[in-house]
This record gives C-alpha cells, structure tokens and sequence, in this order.
C-alpha cells in the first residue's frame, strides 16, 4: 500500500510573500525548494506583463486587443501561481529522494507528478505567444521592443521547463515515459520556432 502524503509535508513558502531580492536568493540556495520550474514560471509571468504592456502601448481599442489584454493578465497571475504550486508538486519527490529511494513505483509516480505543472508553464508560455499572435498587426513601433522581449522570455520558461524534465527523464527507471518526458518539450519548441521566430522578425522590424 503507497505511503499516504502528509499535508504538511506540503507546506512551502509562497512567491508572493518575497521581494524580488528575495526570490533570488531563493534560487541561487542550493537548500531551498526553489529551482529550475519556478525560474521558469517567473520567466513566463515576465512574458506575459511584457506582452501585456506591448498591447496597453499601443492603443487599440478592436475587440482582439481587448480580448488578449484580458488573457495577457490572466496568465501573468497564473504563472505566479504556477510558482507556488510547482513547488507543492516537487516536495513528494523531494521527500523520497532524501530518504535514499531510486526505484520504485512511488518515486516514478513523483516524477511524474512533479512535471505537471512544469508542462502548465511551458504551455501557458506558447499561450503567451499566441496571445500576442492575435494582435501582431496592431503592435506599434513604440511598443514593438517589449513584444519582441516578450517572446524571448517566453522562449526562456519553455527552454528552462525542457532542461528540468530532462533531468527528470534522465532519472526515470519506465524507460517509455522516459523518453516522452525528454521529447515533448523538445518536439513542441521545434514545432513553434517558426512562430516564434518570425513574430521577433516582424516586431523588430519596427525598432
């Protein structure tokens, strides 16, 4: 019978009570609960105020830019969200490693629990990207910059979420979901980098 999870066990610090200072300190802790997935939901929640601030620059009052200032802001919260709950995610892998197990069907299934909300950041990270899509057109040149950095930042969380799950998979002993673990982010930058790549065109055009 699996061991039951104890609720406090799950406890953390939350990303809202820190200060930027603090959070980087946080990171830089090798000690600390914090790591690679809440960098990457801080790159992504970075993405989405810069997109946010792109659409709000320039000015449009269409019913698209209405709309994907709306998501915009839903998805830079969420991704502070993201930050605490990842955190939560990691703590049952974090308990069975620091009690010496390797392999056995608890510790697997933390890995697999543990990249769960890793994979929201990485799709909410496209969505960011989409959302700025929509509006491409309506982007000014005085507001081109923080679309475009907007991107790369976005870029950053997806490629921060693909480095962490392939130590993950890396560690996994099911050697099929290990692989899938590995390719999936990799297969979904592949398939968006033309998206990506020319929406940085298009804005940088206009710098």
């Amino acid at each position: 019978m699996s061991e039951k999870i104890n609720i406090e066990d799950l406890k953390v610090e939350t990303y809202a009570d820190k200060s930027v200072k603090a959070y980087s300190e946080l990171i830089a802790n090798t000690g600390d609960v914090f790591g690679l997935g809440s960098a990457a939901a801080e790159a992504g929640a970075s993405a989405a105020a810069l997109a946010l601030r792109a659409v709000r620059l320039s000015g449009s009052d269409s019913e698209k830019a209405a709309h994907a200032e709306k998501e915009l802001e839903t998805l830079r919260t969420y991704f502070l969200h993201m930050m605490d709950e990842e955190n939560k995610a990691k703590k049952p892998l974090e308990k069975r490693i620091a009690a010496g197990e390797t392999a056995n069907e608890e510790i697997e299934a933390a890995y697999r629990t543990a990249c769960c909300i890793i994979d929201e950041v990485f799709y909410m990270s496209i969505r960011t990207v989409e959302n700025l899509n929509s509006v491409a057109d309506e982007i000014c040149p005085c507001a081109a910059h923080f679309a475009s950095a907007a991107i790369h930042f976005a870029k950053c969380a997806m490629d921060t979420v693909r480095i962490q799950k392939a130590v993950y998979s890396g560690k996994m002993n099911e050697p099929v979901f290990a692989r899938t673990t590995r390719r999936e982010p990799e297969i979904a930058i592949e398939n968006n980098a033309e998206l990506f790549s020319g929406l940085i065109a298009k804005f940088e055009a206009l710098i």
